[in-house]
């Protein structure tokens, strides 16, 4: 109704500009809410992800600590990481519930990974601590190639037995904490990382002696439950002994990186000697 004597021309008038005004007010508020109905509701799943059971407790692992949390800082929306420790009371437990008695890192679920080239290929098993089964350049090798393609560098059991039968005795040469290193990779894995010159033979040497041993010993159907070690006697070293011959001297040079003592050291190489040799079915 017009208010007092306004005019009824200029009321409806009036009337009509508040009815404008309305429906564009209606119009803008669906366009704003058509427009957040498009927006994402959360972060796109992430690349990588990365749970690290380590004994963060004891201080010993904190290079691998370390070099986690650097490659998750520079992925940020792209890799999650979650670290367990297992040094501690509830991170134990939660370590023991998921089956593991050692030190184990999972990338999108899995701990075996394919590397290398279809020729050569290299499995690297994500556990033990790094310098045992795998080193730091494995594991950056892995993260950024799940990072390129998330999951195309696992493998499974079956997968893996397949690439170490391709590969039962060979040698390689990489370099590790700077120097050069001759390896011997039993079931494309590395079992040995000689680091260091020893009676007479170089790193590269050592490798391809200790390579030619066992490749007679597997032709003769060497067992994992034959790969032990021991002290030495000379040089304050430890042995790795296969079907009683002597396949591998680890020295103190070995030894360092692992932060073990020689003859603890050659305890882990022969655990990756017989880990490797049970993937090849012995």
């Amino acid at each position: 109704m017009p208010c007092g004597g306004e005019n009824p021309g200029k009321y409806l008038r009036r009337c009509a500009s508040i009815m404008k005004s309305l429906v564009s007010t209606v119009l803008i508020v669906g366009i704003v809410a058509a427009l957040a109905s498009c927006r994402t509701t959360g972060a796109a799943p992430v690349k990588v992800k990365i749970v690290a059971y380590i004994n963060v407790a004891s201080g010993c692992q904190e290079p691998t600590v370390r070099f986690l949390k650097e490659f998750a800082s520079k992925y940020p929306e792209a890799v999650s990481l979650e670290i367990v420790d297992f040094g501690r009371e509830e991170g134990l437990a939660r370590w023991r519930r998921e089956g593991f008695n050692c030190q184990t890192i999972l990338v999108n679920g899995s701990t075996c990974f394919r590397l290398g080239s279809s020729s050569f290929p290299r499995l690297v098993i994500l556990q033990m601590p790094e310098g045992v089964r795998w080193t730091f350049n494995d594991l950056s090798a892995v993260l950024m190639q799940e990072l390129k393609s998330p999951g195309s560098a696992i493998v499974n059991e079956e997968q893996a037995r397949e690439i170490a039968r391709r590969t039962p005795v060979a040698t390689a040469r990489s370099r590790w904490n700077g120097k050069e290193v001759g390896e011997v990779v039993v079931g494309a894995q590395t079992v040995f990382r000689f680091t260091a010159p020893f009676n007479g033979s170089s790193a590269r040497k050592r490798a391809e002696q200790s390579a030619a041993v066992l490749k007679k010993l597997l032709a003769a159907g060497l067992k994992a439950s034959e790969v032990t070690a021991a002290p030495r006697k000379e040089n304050a070293a430890g042995i790795v002994i296969a079907r009683g011959k002597t396949v591998a001297v680890v020295t103190a040079a070995e030894a360092q990186p692992l932060h073990k003592k020689p003859t603890i050291a050659a305890q882990l190489w022969a655990f990756n000697l017989r880990e490797a040799l049970r993937l090849l079915g012995r």
